[in-house]
């Protein structure tokens, strides 16, 4: 009895393992979204383009400036002193500092939805770098496979030539695919080290036992219509898009605030030379002095700088406007073309599953009408070759269909770490 619980101990301990090892694609976009250098890039420049908004506010914000210092009059032969103390203050700027603010907060706006747009194609080509050693490892699988039927099929050849019912030829035929078999092997294994040298890149982590990816089904719209609305409606590309056109519009009223008066105020104490740029306070030296001041500045001709500005900035408005609506058509170009891949990909796999089907059924019949002489080796040989190609092509069909699906999601714009449920908050959210 303790022999039969250790023998079953230790059967089922490295299944126990492998399951507790394997790796699901939820796990691997959850390492992508944490990882990967390039979104986490974007998400510095986020935060840093955050700041911008607090520089643009400061235009309004008063000024406090020390200054002091000492020199000598050579004509009088004597020291002069100088210090004092200013508060400066912007009273009314023409509204630039206002219009100003806002064209860096739809900046803001704009940077933080290209992050998204960043994310979503991470975590896309995460799911093909998943998927894709997926793909190869099963083609290894399939490869050895063959390898070892043509083994096996090799051996029977010539233990039948040894007892005289094949020729050479025979031999020949099954070791010439039985080399072949050796050759694509070499090649699967190749592939399947350049696809965990790209999950690597991707992910940040080596690849374990990957368990598949399944078709995200409830997340896909119902139909192409749904998908082109859905995909105009909140693509993070052409959101970030609007958001520059936003920010383009307040830049005209910056650029019309140049033309409008400026009122600047000033308070201050000292003693000596003038500590501050307005002309009202200028101190005299001859004692501590407090002093106060307002300055009016009403343009009146500013060599066409202004105005060229201001006609600078509607053409970029509407160079901006023109962009949403390229965006726009690029969005849904690629969520139509999406849902056309994806659906030739589920057809290409239902077909491919009855390729394997009647191929494994072909090879069978070859093999037994080939045991009573009404088939040859190369018969054989033909069909399993059949039945492996239509193998090879059923899995990269479901590997198509998965990574289709999820095309759909970036295509659409709901392929976020926050969409598929990988994190609560998204990490360009957090508090600078």
């Amino acid at each position: 009895m303790k022999r039969i619980l250790v023998t079953l101990v230790a059967m089922i301990a490295p299944i126990a393992m492998a399951e507790a090892h394997a790796e699901p694609l939820s796990s691997a976009l959850a390492k992508a979204y944490h990882n990967n250098p390039t979104l986490n890039a974007a998400r510095a420049g986020v935060r840093a383009s955050a700041y911008d908004i607090d520089i643009a506010r400061s235009a309004m914000h008063p000024k406090i400036t020390w200054r002091s210092g000492i020199g000598y009059n050579s004509s009088a032969a004597t020291n002069r002193g100088t210090f004092g103390i200013v508060l400066d203050q912007t009273l009314f700027d023409g509204l630039q500092t206002t219009n100003n603010v806002e064209v860096n907060k739809a900046r803001q706006r704009a940077a933080e939805e290209n992050t998204r747009n960043t994310e979503q194609n991470i975590l896309f080509e995460a799911t093909e770098a998943y998927m894709d050693v997926v793909l190869t490892r099963r083609i290894v699988v399939l490869r050895k496979q063959d390898l070892d039927f043509l083994k096996e099929l090799t051996r029977s050849e010539i233990a039948r030539h040894q007892a005289g019912e094949r020729t050479r030829t025979n031999i020949a035929q099954a070791e010439a695919r039985r080399a072949a078999a050796q050759a694509e092997l070499s090649l699967a294994h190749a592939e399947a080290k350049r696809a965990q040298a790209t999950y690597r890149q991707v992910i940040g982590d080596e690849p374990g036992n990957l368990t598949g990816g399944k078709v995200p089904v409830k997340m896909l719209p119902a139909n192409i219509d749904k998908a082109l609305a859905i995909a105009a409606k909140q693509h993070p590309a052409l959101l970030a898009k609007r958001h520059l056109a936003e920010g383009a519009m307040f830049n005209v009223a910056v650029s019309e605030g140049k033309l409008l008066p400026t009122v600047k105020g000033a308070i201050g104490i000292g003693r000596g030379e003038r500590v501050s740029a307005i002309d009202a306070m200028a101190f005299d030296g001859s004692a501590t002095e407090q002093k106060a001041g307002n300055e009016l500045k009403v343009p009146i001709y500013q060599g066409g700088k202004a105005a060229a500005e201001v006609r600078r900035s509607k053409e970029d408005l509407g160079k901006s406007n023109f962009t949403v609506d390229v965006q726009h058509a690029e969005v849904q170009s690629k969520a139509a073309s999406a849902w056309a891949q994806y659906q030739g990909a589920l057809a290409t796999a239902s077909a491919n599953r009855a390729a394997v089907k009647a191929a494994k059924m072909a090879k069978d019949g070859m093999m037994a009408e080939q045991a009573i002489g009404q088939r040859t080796l190369l018969n054989v040989l033909e069909a399993q070759a059949d039945v492996v190609k239509a193998q090879v092509k059923l899995a990269t069909a479901e590997r198509e269909t998965v990574v289709g699906g999820y095309r759909i999601l970036s295509a659409i714009g709901r392929l976020g770490a926050k969409d598929l449920g990988l994190v609560a908050r998204r990490a360009d959210t957090e508090t600078r």
